[in-house]
């Protein structure tokens, strides 16, 4: 979390035109997030992953959320710029979790199918324990409410990280709710790769 918190720092920090420039769209953003566990897990598998739980993450995808909340508060209409990528956000969410089967129905590795998916699947599903946003004032609803959706969202994509892992879903660029995108790794050197 602290390499996006110094990322975002960095971008916002460029000032000007040039860092309203180099924010990405929300739905471009979220397909990098997407491409970047894809190539992680063409990589590493679910062998590797074992001992690597940090393939599994929402870190990425409330980075959009973040920079898309930055690109909001650049608009005209902040508040509407919000409310709506809220609602997209709660849409797509829906439709991430519509792809993805029941606990009882995935089976394989005790770790993941028995332990993490379930539980996964219940964070995803559920729904906050009360009004987290009643009583602020339009602006902070605003943002709050976007904030909810994106963390909700970035359940729902953890929960199909590992069922993409346990080899129960499918790519999300094949489900239609990310599109296309290219992720370059970073050589790597200490993990024997050069690329």
């Amino acid at each position: 979390m602290r390499r996006a918190g110094l990322a975002l720092c960095l971008v916002l920090g460029a000032g000007g035109t040039a860092a309203e420039e180099a924010l990405p769209p929300y739905s471009d953003c979220l397909s990098r997030a997407v491409a970047h566990f894809e190539m992680e897990f063409s990589r590493t598998g679910l062998a590797d992953a074992r001992e690597d739980f940090e393939i599994v993450s929402r870190e990425r995808v409330e980075y959009c959320g973040t920079l898309a909340i930055v690109v909001c508060d650049r608009s005209e209409a902040p508040l509407a710029c919000q409310a709506d990528l809220a609602a997209r956000q709660w849409a797509l969410r829906d439709r991430v979790l519509a792809g993805l089967p029941a606990p009882e129905a995935v089976t394989g590795d005790a770790v993941w199918a028995g332990g993490l998916y379930p539980v996964l699947w219940g964070v995803a599903h559920g729904s906050s324990a009360g009004p987290d946003c009643a009583g602020a004032d339009a602006a902070y609803a605003a943002w709050c409410e976007m904030r909810e959706a994106s963390g909700k969202l970035a359940e729902a994509v953890s929960l199909w990280q590992v069922a993409r892992l346990l080899g129960v879903a499918g790519p999300a660029v094949e489900a239609g709710w990310v599109g296309a995108a290219h992720y370059a790794p970073l050589p790597r050197p200490e993990r024997g790769d050069t690329r």
